[in-house]
């Protein structure tokens, strides 16, 4: 398992945002405006990633009408007993997290409206001074209770169906910090089998920890579980010294479908219970990802000075998968039997210049990409001279160039597929 702090999800402890509270009187019967309301301001999302227009697959802003869900946690169990321990509250949540329940909301739906007004029902307060009901003990000093928060994106109304988002502890009275597990929607083992990247939302996770009361509302940073992967085509096509002139003549190139097919990784795994959030990924799903199609086929001329300006092919779309880890294999595990295991592949039906039209140009995945949680890479494929040519760039600026991405071996190098 990786340290997830250290590599594949951020997970950020953001300051508390100050927010006004706005909602309508008649919807609850708890004043809005009442600073005793738990209410949670407009949700932001870290974007590692640059945005590119008309290809962003990765959210900026949770969407309008959506909804994400949130654990709250506030008072411990006394050790050995499900009795509240009124001194808990002030405690910091690395000292009582074990035996904290989730009981200030579990599952809680909260939805983003006009104006990133994010509402809730019923309404809760922040625990005050005096008896407690429901937990049965008397609280004092409570303007000192430190409260932790996780939250999830998107709300998951039955979720622990083994798709989509599953949580640990399982209701709101069991203690102990969160193991949220992620599960994609696919369960073929067939590598024929056809994946829908709509299937898949940007799902996202958000903590805030040891927040105080202070008048202030809850505001998550939420960070992508997913990484991104689009597909870019550049023709830097060149044939030998003609009889009109010493110039290279390039030719153009036609792409009439671009997929991705092999065995990727099913679940992702969020252990929140230690020191540092640890990340798993747990089983596998098979089948063929079309990330372009069309029988008129898109023309791509030659580029001779280099450029990647509009004749090239942009990414159409960025497919959302769970990156793995360096011991596992980007996307899906290695095998030494791909039939029976098979990687990733990348499938081109192309045509060259006024050559036949080729059926499925096979890429096999360079071996030594490391994607990670929450930003987007980009997989050109370059036909050079008279071979494709692999380059994988993150939108963050790193590049895995003919196998040497950045670690420093030229013997990897040249991932050129025949």
């Amino acid at each position: 398992m990786q340290n997830i702090s250290t590599y594949l999800i951020l997970l950020p402890v953001m300051a508390v945002l100050s927010s006004a509270i706005s909602c309508s009187r008649t919807e609850y019967d708890i004043q809005c405006a009442d600073d005793d309301i738990i209410a949670f301001s407009a949700p932001g999302i870290t974007m590692d990633v640059a945005t590119r227009a008309g290809a962003n697959d990765f959210l900026d802003a949770i969407p309008e009408g959506t909804s994400f869900g949130v654990l709250g946690y506030c008072l411990a169990y006394n050790p050995g007993t499900t009795t509240y321990n009124p001194n808990s509250g002030a405690s910091q949540w690395s000292l009582k997290r074990d035996l904290c329940p989730p009981s200030v909301f579990y599952n809680q739906e909260v939805t983003v409206g006009q104006g990133n007004v994010c509402s809730y029902t019923p309404l809760k307060r922040w625990y005050t001074d005096g008896f407690a009901d429901g937990l049965g003990v008397e609280l004092s000093n409570t303007d000192d209770f430190r409260y932790t928060f996780y939250s999830y994106y998107p709300y998951d109304e039955d979720f622990n169906d083994g798709k989509g988002f599953s949580i640990v502890p399982a209701n709101s009275s069991t203690a102990g910090a969160p193991v949220i597990t992620y599960t994609m929607p696919f369960d073929s083992d067939n590598t024929e089998t056809v994946l829908n990247n709509n299937d898949v939302p940007d799902a996202m996770l958000a903590v805030q920890q040891n927040v105080q009361r202070s008048g202030r509302s809850v505001g998550f940073n939420f960070s992508h579980i997913m990484t991104g992967l689009g597909f870019q085509i550049n023709n830097f096509s060149q044939v030998a010294e003609t009889v009109e002139g010493p110039e290279d003549v390039g030719v153009d190139l036609v792409i009439y479908s671009i997929r991705l097919k092999g065995t990727f990784h099913k679940s992702v795994r969020v252990d929140m219970t230690g020191a540092a959030a640890e990340v798993s990924y747990e089983g596998t799903y098979s089948g063929t990802y079309t990330i372009f199609e069309s029988e008129a086929g898109m023309l791509i001329p030659w580029q001779q000075d280099g450029s990647r300006g509009s004749i090239s092919m942009e990414p159409q779309t960025f497919l959302r998968l769970l990156p793995g880890d360096e011991n596992v294999g980007y996307f899906g595990p290695v095998s030494a039997d791909p039939e029976n295991y098979p990687n990733p592949k990348l499938i081109l039906d192309y045509k060259l210049g006024d050559n036949p039209r080729q059926t499925y140009k096979i890429i096999d995945r360079p071996g030594n990409f490391l994607p990670r949680s929450g930003v987007r890479y980009t997989a050109q494929i370059n036909w050079v001279n008279n071979a494709f040519v692999l380059v994988v760039q993150a939108d963050n600026g790193e590049i895995w160039e003919d196998g040497e991405a950045d670690d420093g071996n030229t013997g990897n190098d040249d991932i050129i597929f025949m």
